[in-house]
Formats: structure tokens, sequence, C-alpha cells
């Protein structure tokens, strides 16, 4: 079963940070709405959730389940912000080899165990992924800079996409570690419904936060009488609401010492998507790589 949500998930998050790095390369103050936008979403989809489930609210959950929303809102903050500096392409996969944190995290902390088929799946799934990050091309370009700018302009340009692969590195030691953490949760203290419902109600919170800040920042700030040009957003947003709902489950029914390589792979969604989308290329080599995760994935499904 956890297949199953797991394989929603990659493909709901490869979408939406698709529409995500679409939207945060044209907007200001970029980062702040797109916080405001999940959080707020999430808490009106918990409301809904709670109807449905006949979940009870519990400050308990909350008080329990706050550390972890922190690090995860956190890695969110680190995502969105890698988004206006690096290419998707480049920066999704380099994001998502947390997962080789949490499953060493769970292997040794936990004591779950992974088969020999199992563990090759993932150090192939993981290695891939690093190597599609690698992109000798755009590093090139960015430490030449443009033939009409002045050596100034080429490090500024080249500083730059270290900033964004920074935040990409603080994305994977947060996720990595939420990660593993939501998995200790779910088979110690809280149910998946109840972990659902605290980290949306918490992201509400922080949402509310944000969009004051982004009204603060800017007077005319409107997102709702905006509907049609917030539209694009507001999708992305709905799209990554889902898989937060699927994620939880999938975990709550498998391990994540094989749930998280796996989910970690909705890279390859995004790296198809951006291609068609955002025109932003790939080399052979790429499509190669791509296809060992595909086959590490089927692994990882058996």
């Amino acid at each position: 079963m956890w297949v199953l949500f797991a394989t929603l998930t990659v493909l709901l998050w490869g979408t939406s940070e698709t529409i995500f790095k679409k939207v945060s390369t044209i907007e200001k103050h970029s980062v702040l709405k797109l916080i405001s936008y999940n959080g707020i979403v999430l808490g009106i989809c918990a409301l809904i959730f709670m109807l449905i489930t006949r979940t009870e609210m519990d400050w308990g959950m909350i008080v329990t389940y706050l550390p972890i929303a922190a690090i995860y809102i956190a890695s969110m903050f680190c995502t969105y912000k890698a988004m206006t500096l690096v290419k998707v392409s480049i920066l999704s996969p380099l994001q998502n080899s947390s997962c080789a944190i949490t499953t060493l995290l769970c292997v040794f902390i936990l004591k779950q165990e992974v088969g020999i088929p199992q563990i090759i799946a993932i150090v192939v799934i993981i290695i891939c992924m690093i190597l599609l990050s690698i992109n000798k091309d755009e590093v090139l370009r960015l430490e030449s800079g443009d033939k009409e700018a002045d050596i100034k302009n080429a490090k500024r340009a080249y500083l730059l996409y270290l900033k964004g692969i920074a935040f990409a590195l603080g994305y994977l030691f947060l996720d990595g570690i939420g990660s593993f953490m939501d998995d200790y949760t779910l088979e110690a203290d809280l149910s998946a419904e109840q972990v659902i419902i605290a980290y949306s109600l918490i992201y509400f919170v922080v949402g509310i936060i944000c969009a004051i800040i982004v009204k603060f920042k800017e007077k005319d700030y409107q997102p709702i009488k905006k509907f049609k040009e917030n539209k694009l957003k507001l999708i992305g947003t709905l799209v990554e609401t889902a898989g937060q709902y699927t994620y939880i489950y999938a975990f709550a029914f498998g391990d994540a010492a094989l749930a998280s390589p796996y989910i970690a792979a909705y890279s390859i969604v995004t790296i198809i998507l951006s291609r068609i989308f955002l025109k932003e290329k790939l080399k052979r080599r790429q499509y190669v790589l791509i296809g060992l995760i595909i086959a590490g994935l089927i692994i990882l499904s058996f």
C-alpha cells in the first residue's frame, strides 16, 4: 500500500515543484507568498479533513509535532529560496538526496531492515540524483558570465549560484532529519491523521504570519482580488497539499528507510516537466541517469 501513496506523492510533488519554479522567478517576495499560500490552503484542507475523518482537535498532538513541523517549514523556505537562484532540474535531484540521511537514521536508530537488492537500489538512486545535480555547462556559464558583462557581474552570478546550492543543502539536511522524525513519531506517538492535522494547522499559522509580512511590505498586495494572476500559484499549492497527505500515508504504511528514497525520486517528474514547460534542456547523460533511477524504483517497489 505504501508504494501506491508514495507513487502519488512522486507525481504530485514533481508537478508542484515545477509550478513553484515558474512563479518563483517572476514574483516579488515569492518565498513568503508561496509559504503563505501553502499554509493557508493546508489549514483549510485540515479543517475539511477533520470533519471527514472525525478526528478531534488535540493540543497535545500540536505540541508533539511542533518541532518536526518547524523543521519542515524551514526546509520549505530553503527550497523556495533556492528556486529563485538555481535551475530546478539541478536543484531537485540535489535536494532529494536527503533520503540518504533519512535512511541512515532509520537503519541505525530505529533498527529498520533493508535487503541487499533494496540497498543497491537506494545507493543507485542517491548516486544518480547527485550526478544529475552536476551541470558543468551551467557552472561554466555562470563563471564566465555574459560576454558583454564585466568580471564583477560574472563573479556575482557565480556567487548567486553558490548561494542557491547552499539553500539546497539546507533543505537536504532539514528534510532528511524531518522525514526520520516523522517515521519515529508515527511509530511511537501519533496516527497519520493526527500528523496531517497538526502539521497543517502549524503551517496555517506560519502562512498567516507570512501573509501579514507581505502585506506590510507591499501595501497593494491583494491575493484574493488578484485571483486570476495567482491562479497558477494556487494550483501548485493544491497539488503540493495533496502530496502532503499521500506522503504521510506512505510513511504510515511503510518504513521511511524505503519510502523516503522512493518519494525523493519525484525529481524525475520535475526534470521531465521542467524540460517541457520551462524549457530546461537535458543531456543524454541525464536521461541515462533518470533511467537508472526508474530501475531503482522498480526494485524498491517489491
